[in-house]
C-alpha cells in the first residue's frame, strides 16, 4: 500500500520552553561519534507536537514532553547516516552545541500534502518523536525537505529544560508479551506489535496473529539470517468494539487506536491519524519500530518510514506477505516498485529529483544505491529476455516503479515491494546495511 502523513493543531504550551519558526537553512554535517554515557541518562524521552499546513506550507506546534522507560535503541548509532525520509530531527546539547542525536522519518502529514484535499484546505495531525533522554538542557530542531528542490530546510526549534516540572511521567498500563527474543536490547532491532479492534476476550487471537507476523518476517531474507538480533514483543490492550472503521460505507468502530480504512479516500489504505495514542500503547514495551495488527478480514494496510506499519490480522489472503511488505516501508522506507498503468506524473517522485528510497532511482543521484552492483555492459533500461527465469536475471535498471510506468527504475524484475515475493537483491542489501546500523 502507499504511504501517507497527517496532524492536528493545539494552542497548549505546557512547558517553560522557548520556540520559534525557522527560515530556510540547510543543515550542516554532524559528528557521528557521540559518547552515549556522557550525554544520556539511559531512558527515553518523547516529544509530542502537531504538524499542520496545506499542500505547500507546514507549521509545527509544541504539545508536551514525556519521560518513558529504558532506551531500546543503540547506544552507538545515534546519528542516522541514511538520507531517507521527508523529515528529520536533531537533539543539540546546549552546553556544548554538539548534535548528540539525529533521526529521519516520514509522517502521514507528508503524504496528505500530495492529496487533492491539501490543495484547498489546511489540516493538522498529532505527531511524536522519541530519543534517548539527555542529561542536560537541549534544543530539538526539525527539518523537512523543500517541496521543489528536495533539499533539507530547518522548520522549527524548541529548547527544553530537563528539570522542567511540566515534563510528564510515562505510563505503562498494558501487558507486554515476548514473541521472539533474539538478542540484547542495545544491539537488536526491537519491534513492538500493537492490537486494534480486538476486544477483551480476544487476547489469544491477537497473540496468535503476532506469532504469525513473526513467522512471516523470518521466512524472508535478510531477516531469516538476522533472527539473532531482532526482538519482537506484543502489547495487549483491548478495544471497546471489535474491528476497524470503514467510513466509505458508513461504519465507525470505537477501537483503541482509531484505525480506519479509506484513509485519504483510498479504500484499502488502512491507517490511524491518532499517532500519539499509538505511542502511548507502544511505550509499554521497549521498541524502535511499531507495527499495528487490526482485527479485520478486509485486505489492506500501510507503512510509513520510522512511523509505523499496519496490516489486517484476519483471513485476508497472503496476510503474511502483506505484513512483510508494509514492514519494508516502515522499517527503512523502501518504495513501492509496482506501477499504475497510464500513470506518468507523481507528486511523490517529481521528474528531475532523485527518490530518497534505496530501491528506486531516476539517475539524478544514483551514487550509493546499487550502481556498483550493475555489471559493465548491462543495458539501461534493463529488460527480461523472453524465456529466461530468475536464475538468469541480472541486477540492472528495470523501468517502472513508484506507481510510474516511465522515467523511474528498480534494480530487479520482481520483489516483495512489487509483487509480494522474496525481497530482491537490491532490497536485501539495503535492509542488511540498515540492520547493521541499528544493531551496532
Amino acid at each position: 500500500m502507499k504511504r501517507f502523513l497527517c496532524i492536528i493543531t493545539t494552542t497548549a504550551l505546557l512547558f517553560s520552553c522557548a520556540s520559534k519558526k525557522e527560515t530556510t537553512v540547510t543543515p550542516v554535517p554532524v559528528d557521528e561519534n557521540i559518547a552515549y554515557n556522557e550525554f544520556f541518562t539511559g531512558n527515553t524521552m518523547r516529544f509530542d507536537f502537531h504538524h499542520a499546513g496545506n499542500s505547500s506550507t507546514e507549521q509545527y506546534f509544541f504539545d508536551r514532553t514525556i519521560r518513558e522507560g529504558a532506551w531500546a535503541g543503540s547506544e552507538k548509532s545515534l546519528i542516522n547516516p541514511f538520507d531517507y525520509g521527508e523529515q528529520h530531527f536533531r537533539i543539540i546539547d546546549n552546553a556544548t552545541g554538539k548534535v548528540i542525536y539525529k533521526n529521519n522519518y516520514c509522517t502521514l502529514f507528508n503524504e496528505w500534502q500530495t492529496t487533492p484535499e491539501a490543495e484547498k484546505a489546511e489540516r493538522s495531525f498529532p505527531e511524536s518523536v522519541i530519543f534517548p533522554e539527555p542529561k542536560n538542557d537541549f534544543t530539538i530542531e526539525f527539518y523537512a525537505r523543500n517541496k521543489k528542490s528536495k533539499e533539507w530546510e530547518k522548520k522549527y526549534t524548541q529548547t527544553v529544560d530537563v528539570n522542567d516540572f511540566n515534563i510528564l511521567p510515562g505510563k505503562t498500563p498494558y501487558e507486554s508479551v515476548d514473541i521472539h527474543i533474539g538478542g540484547d536490547i542495545a544491539h537488536s532491532l526491537d519491534i513492538v506489535l500493537l492490537p486494534d479492534g480486538f476486544t477483551a476476550g480476544e487476547k489469544d487471537k491477537f497473540l496468535a496473529a503476532c506469532q504469525m507476523w513473526s513467522d512471516a518476517l523470518f521466512k524472508y531474507a535478510p531477516f531469516t539470517q538476522n533472527r539473532h538480533r531482532i526482538n519482537i514483543r506484543a502489547v495487549w490492550a483491548a478495544s471497546n468494539e471489535k474491528g476497524v472503521s470503514k467510513p466509505g460505507v458508513g461504519k465507525w468502530v470505537d477501537n483503541l487506536l482509531g484505525t480506519r480504512f479509506f484513509t485519504f479516500n483510498s479504500e484499502r489504505y488502512q491507517m490511524t491519524e491518532e499517532f500519539q495514542k499509538v505511542r502511548d500503547v507502544a511505550a509499554c514495551a521497549p521498541y524502535e519500530s511499531i507495527f499495528i495488527l487490526t482485527n479485520s478480514d478486509k485486505y489492506g494496510g500501510g507503512g510509513i518510514y520510522n512511523y509505523y506499519g499496519l496490516g489486517s490480522a484476519g483471513e485476508t489472503g497472503r496476510t503474511g506477505e502483506v505484513y512483510v511488505h508494509e514492514f519494508g516501508h516502515s522499517l527503512m522506507g523502501l518504495g513501492d516498485e509496482y506501477i499504475e498503468v497510464g500513470n506518468t506524473v507523481s507528486a511523490l517522485y517529481p521528474a528531475g529529483k532523485e527518490p530518497w528510497e534505496a530501491n528506486l532511482t531516476r539517475f539524478v543521484n544514483f551514487k550509493g544505491k546499487w550502481e556498483d552492483k550493475i555489471k559493465e555492459g548491462t543495458p539501461v533500461p534493463t529488460t527480461v529476455a523472453p524465456g529466461t527465469t530468475e536464475r538468469d536475471w541480472e541486477i540492472g535498471a528495470y523501468e517502472g516503479g513508484g506507481y510510474l510506468e516511465k522515467g523511474i527504475y528498480r534494480g530487479w524484475p520482481e520483489c516483495m515491494m512489487k509483487a509480494l515475493t522474496d525481497f530482491c537483491p537490491v532490497c536485501q542489501d539495503a535492509i542488511s546495511r540498515y540492520l547493521d546500523y541499528i544493531c551496532k
